[in-house]
Formats: C-alpha cells, structure tokens, sequence
C-alpha cells in the first residue's frame, strides 16, 4: 500500500501463477534478469491463495495465468479483490485467451495490468513498473485515489468523497475516480451525482465501462425508470455475459416492467453461471420462490447450508419451501432448527405461525403471533391473522 518507500522495488516478493511449467520457468528467469530474486510460485489459483495468506507471506505483487486448473487467475483475482488483508495488491494478469468475454470478465476485476503471451521481457519491465509505482510509491493523484477506495471499502462515504475530488481536482478526467465517486455519492443518497460521475465514467473507461453500467442500472431502479435500467443491464451482459448476479438484476427489471417469460429465463440463465458457487445470496432464493421454483429454491437452500453452522434466514426460507409445497411436515422441521438458534425472532415466530394456520393448531398460532406483538406492537402482518383466526373461530 502507499508509503511503503523504504524498500527497493527490486527487494519485492512475486508470486507467479502458471500450470505449464516451460512458461512459469521462463517468467521467473525473466524476473531475475530484471533484478527481481524474491520470486515464489504456485501451480493454480489456489495454491497462490494460500501462500498469499499463509503467516510468513510478503507478497507485494502477483503475475497469474488466466486459465489453469483446480482454480483459474480471474477466481484467484477475486479472492485478492474481495479480501481485508491483500485487496490492494498489484495483479498482472498474463493470457493467450482471445476470447474478449474473458478478457473483460478480468478488467472487471480491478486488474492493474494484462500481458498477452508470448511475453517479453520489455513488456513485462513497463508493466511491472507502473503497477509498483502506482501501489508503493504513488504520486498524489494515486495516493488520494487509494485513500478514497480504501474509505470507500470501509464505509466512509462522506471521507471517501472528501479523498476521491481531491484526486478528480488533482488528474480530471480519470474513468476511476468518477466510478469510486459515484459509488461513495451512491452510498450517501446523491442519487443524481452518482448518475452524473457513472455517465462520466462510462464515457471516458474501457476497464470500468461495465461496472459503470452496472451502477447506473441501480440508480434507474432506484428511481423506478425500469426501461433505462433494462437497457444498460442489456449493454452490460452484451459485452460480459459470464456474470451471475447481472443476469438477477436483468431477471428483477424484467419482472418489474411485466415480462415474466424473459424474467424466468434471465434467473435460469443466472442459475446456470452460478451452479459451481457454493453459497449464493438469498435474492436467488427469493427469485426462484417468486416464479415457483421449488425444486430450485430448495436445491440452492441445500447448497448453501453445506457448513456446520446453520443460517437462520435460510431455514426460515427452508420453510416457506417446504410449506408451498404441502410438505408440513419438513417445514415444521426447520422452523423448529431456527426457533431453537433465535427463538425471538419476528419473521420466524410470523411464518411458523402461518404454517401452525395451515396445520390447524390454532392455539399454537396464536401463542407465536402474540409473540410476535410483544416484540412488535405493530407488527401488520402479525395483527391481520389474528383477525383472520377470530372470524375462523367465530363459525
């Protein structure tokens, strides 16, 4: 990160990520012809993850293949990206892939630099170069840039704006700091400045053209303007289809403007991207509830919950499932599981008690939505099914 000065750029530790061992071979022969001694390698993605992480580790800037097995350079990428510790780290990604879906799928990523293969040794000094003098000896544009996402990432809307004009007032008219900008006007509500700097930062970006359409979509829906938001979500998955969550904000404007077959079919193709990840946020299982995907539904709820620890929302959403599907039994299984973790929560004591409806036992509905009360007087849902059991009880 900035200020770290007092080192020699030629001291630095590499990690180079490469399966095909003729090519880690001759990066790591051209790193010592240019001075660099410190250099460590991996075999994949997530070897390097773990050196990266291990105790000892001093990495201070990674070269990665593109596709390799087990895991690949852009999931490698994304681990550095979305971590606490390493998110800043220089990463040059090195590829022979000419697939432009690819290539933009990684600029997505915050990459600071790509090299085609084969490479060259004077290439490979520019590239190196520039990604150490921007990340460890910055001048004041790239330090006020790094402060602002660094707020940015921690929360500090209002010090990410203060450090993101100053670097706008420093270097106008870079593509980055009118997307940082616009995400910390974003996070504060000026709603229409975050429009403004995401159009900026369309306008003037290659690597951020499509986070920047990302940004303005959420704007148009939280404007209500669902046709614009289709629009640029369309511009967005055009040039990088490869992107789960782009196709669940395509599926929810879809839906929202009335077309429910291109609304299921967005979901299913987010589905489908999305199968190897593990754990998937609960819009997916909330979208697939929405269309009466079950099955779905159900198969991303198992998924997710593949670790010791269970998630209250997901067995409270377990028990939606199950109760749609007439399977009262199974859901009254998970709503027990959650009830036991956190027996006062309101939405689990609400929907139980619509299952327990379901079942009959009206006694037993009634001490859960009264339950419900106490910890939420005016709670609406709670008070209209009591109602409903009055006029049930009445006959």
């Amino acid at each position: 990160m900035p200020g770290e000065r007092g080192l020699s750029h030629k001291k630095y530790t590499f990690l180079v990520v490469e399966d095909n061992i003729s090519t880690l071979t001759m990066i790591v022969n051209m790193l010592n012809n240019l001075g660099y001694k410190n250099v460590i390698t991996a075999r994949n993605g997530k070897d390097a993850w773990e050196k990266i992480q291990a105790p000892e580790s001093k990495v201070k800037i990674v070269l990665s293949d593109m596709l390799m097995p087990e895991e690949d350079g852009l999931q490698l990428l994304q681990r550095i990206r979305n971590s606490e510790k390493h998110w800043h780290l220089p990463f040059i990604m090195v590829t022979c892939v000419d697939d432009m879906n690819r290539i933009m799928s990684v600029t997505e990523e915050h990459i600071d630099a790509y090299l085609v293969k084969p490479v060259t040794e004077t290439v490979l000094r520019q590239k190196i170069y520039s990604a150490i003098k921007k990340a460890y000896d910055p001048d004041p544009y790239h330090r006020a840039l790094f402060t602002g996402k660094k707020c940015l990432r921690e929360g500090q809307h209002e010090s990410a704006i203060q450090s993101l004009e100053e670097a706008r007032n420093l270097q106008p008219g870079q593509s980055a700091t009118y997307f940082y900008l616009a995400q910390a006007m974003e996070g504060v509500g000026r709603i229409d400045e975050a429009e403004e700097n995401y159009k900026l930062c369309k306008d003037s970006s290659n690597d951020l053209y499509v986070r920047s359409l990302d940004g303005l979509a959420r704007i148009y829906q939280r404007k209500g303007d669902h046709v614009n938001a289709l629009e640029v979500l369309k511009k967005a998955i055009a040039i990088s289809p490869n992107t789960p969550d782009r196709h669940m904000d395509l599926s929810g404007q879809f839906r929202a403007v009335g077309n429910t077959a291109e609304a299921k079919a967005s979901l299913a193709t987010a589905l489908k991207l999305s199968k190897k990840t593990m754990k998937l946020p609960p819009r997916y299982i909330e979208a697939c509830l929405d269309f009466g995907m079950d099955t779905e539904a159900e198969a991303i709820m198992h998924r997710s919950m593949g670790g010791e620890k269970e998630d209250i929302a997901l067995l409270n959403q377990m028990g939606i499932v199950c109760r749609h599907r007439r399977e009262h039994e199974r859901a009254q299984k998970y709503y027990k599981r959650a009830l036991q973790i956190a027996p006062d929560d309101e939405s689990l004591n609400y929907n139980y008690a619509v299952l327990l409806v379901d079942l009959k036992d009206y006694k037993a509905a009634r001490s859960h939505l009264y339950h419900v009360l106490r910890q939420n007087p005016e709670s609406e849902n709670a008070l209209a099914l009591i109602i409903t059991l009055d006029k049930r009880e009445a006959y």
